[in-house]
């Protein structure tokens, strides 16, 4: 691409647009990250962190560092009717972070602004996007001109390779652009606050109350330290389904919070020390495009809704980790520019998925509709019992069950084993070596460990014998070294592995793991001439 000497332009260095620019300065793409705001927001609402994500960011190196300044929660418990209802067993998670991680959004912009600046990315603060114009036709090569205004009034105008909108739920470019935000407010105020209790609230779990006066949610950040959410009551002490009333200015009081906790639990409690809080209202909207011409959108920009379930955060920092891999390789000319339009191809659906499901279950939550109250208190039980059930709600809320099976990039081709391209690649123990040479030394350790997030991986899967391959099949591959790493795996040596290996990888099999840890092709070693096509259908062999 001509425009590969421009920087792209990040708008917004919240976990989204930070995740953008960690991941395009590693992958050696410049970038400049901006954010209107002169200092980050110390009041920021999201706080849980999903398995799927912290999976992914373990290979940027940042998940030991959250963990050490977070809180796992092992379960979810749900109360009504005055008594607990069942729990969510957490730890039944598929993979190595079998629990959510509660840490404070402020937390994790701390350690991704770190990473940032370890990178030699600094954030430009009190810089403002007031304009751009794409050439038209818009190509991959036009770029993007923009105006930026800065914190003393100065404007200035540059040229970025592409604009990636971060900004928030008000996104300039989304308006800018005339996009439609489609969805909808939903009607209850909720009261949010950062506070500590004293009492017999669990601090390694997250505790739900449903009863007649509505939903109330405990996620412990610490010992003693809570993350309240709650409906809030009308001025005559209800919460009509009906009313639409305006967010008050002030933010709740302690003796308020206290008051809408007793109302709605039947856990004795006494909340002191308010850090914060305020007044909100859910709004569950999505863009029904992720890109228009070299303008991206990603996290708050392109879909909010109900923070039921934790997934917004998670949601747009997997945006960015879709993105970005993809926009290095077409930007350094090592991919062809239809890679691109895979991205909203990827997320759509799931984004699609996750503002329908959100929206459903805040609705059942809030309903005062005494059927379904009692419905939900009387299955809930039973359901919370049956193993089915808690194994699809732990992947659901882990982010774990995602999949891109729908991809134009997700081949499959007579899978011997369960995975299929556009699958999560499970982090497994297995045993991997090099192809480079007959003596090559093999080690045993977790598959995550042994990919590259940087590159395309060629996983050979090992059975009792080699897989049959054409005689030059390195030869063939050269063609994408700058793209592809290419490791052979077999069974790690522990007990039960070698039938785990086999059903979800097959014998004589080849996966390409893509940057972010999922499938792009699965195939029988049979078919190397539809793993040589799929490359040269994306991927440029004359790079390098």
């Amino acid at each position: 691409m001509t425009m590969q000497h421009h920087p792209v332009l990040i708008v917004g260095a919240g976990p989204t647009g930070l995740t953008a620019a960690m991941e395009l300065s590693r992958l050696g793409v410049p970038v400049r990250l901006i954010d209107k705001l002169a200092a980050p927001s110390t009041t920021s609402r999201a706080l849980a962190v999903q398995a799927r994500t912290l999976e992914l960011l373990q290979q940027r190196g940042l998940t030991d560092k959250m963990l050490a300044a977070g809180n796992k929660a092992s379960a979810g418990s749900l109360y009504g009717r005055g008594k607990l209802l069942g729990k969510i067993d957490l730890s039944r998670i598929p993979g190595r972070h079998n629990y959510v991680l509660l840490l404070s959004q402020a937390e994790t912009e701390r350690l991704l602004t770190e990473q940032l600046q370890q990178q030699g990315v600094q954030i430009e603060r009190g810089v403002e996007l007031i304009g751009f114009v794409q050439a038209q036709p818009s190509t991959p090569d036009s770029g993007v001109m923009a105006e930026l205004r800065h914190a003393d009034g100065t404007v200035e105008q540059m040229q970025a390779a592409v604009l990636i909108s971060a900004e928030g739920a008000h996104s300039s470019a989304r308006h800018a652009l005339k996009l439609p935000f489609e969805g909808k407010s939903l009607k209850p105020t909720y009261a949010l606050a950062d506070l500590y209790a004293g009492g017999e609230i669990a601090s390694d779990q997250l505790s739900i109350f449903i009863s007649d006066h509505g939903f109330l949610a405990m996620f412990p950040l610490a010992q003693g330290h809570f993350r309240m959410i709650a409906i809030e009551p009308d001025a005559d002490g209800q919460q009509h389904e009906e009313s639409v009333r305006d967010i008050p200015d002030d933010p709740p009081t302690l003796s308020q919070l206290q008051a809408i906790y007793d109302a709605h639990s039947p856990m004795p409690a006494t909340l002191t020390n308010v850090v914060w809080s305020s007044h909100f209202r859910i709004n569950s909207r999505m863009l029904q495009t992720l890109r228009q011409g070299n303008v991206f959108f990603g996290g708050d920009a392109a879909h909010i809704h109900s923070p039921a379930g934790g997934q917004g955060m998670n949601t747009g920092i997997q945006d960015m980790v879709d993105l970005c891999w993809k926009l290095a390789l077409v930007l350094q000319g090592r991919a062809d520019a239809a890679l691109l339009d895979t991205y909203e191809r990827d997320r759509l659906p799931v984004i699609r998925n996750i503002v329908t499901r959100t929206e459903a279950a805040t609705d059942v939550l809030n309903s005062r509709n005494t059927l379904v109250h009692r419905l939900v208190t009387h299955i809930a039980p039973l359901a919370l019992s049956i193993d089915v059930i808690q194994d699809t709600a732990t992947r659901l809320i882990s982010e774990i069950n995602i999949d891109y099976r729908g991809s134009p990039l997700s081949v499959t081709h007579d899978a011997g084993g369960s995975l299929h391209g556009g699958d999560r690649l499970p982090d497994i123990d297995v045993i991997a070596w090099e192809h480079n040479s007959s003596d090559d030394e093999s080690r045993e350790g977790n598959l995550y460990a042994l990919l590259d997030p940087s590159r395309l991986t060629l996983l050979i899967a090992q059975g009792a014998a080699a897989p049959i391959l054409p005689q030059d099949w390195r030869e063939q591959l050269r063609r994408w070294e700058a793209v592809l790493t290419i490791r052979h795996i077999a069974a790690a040596l522990a007990d039960g592995q070698d039938r785990e290996f086999r059903n979800l990888f097959g014998s004589y099999h080849l996966h390409v793991a893509r940057p972010d840890c999922y499938l792009g092709f699965v195939g029988d070693a049979a078919q190397w001439d539809a793993l040589i096509a799929w490359l040269e259908q994306w991927f440029s062999p004359s790079a390098g």
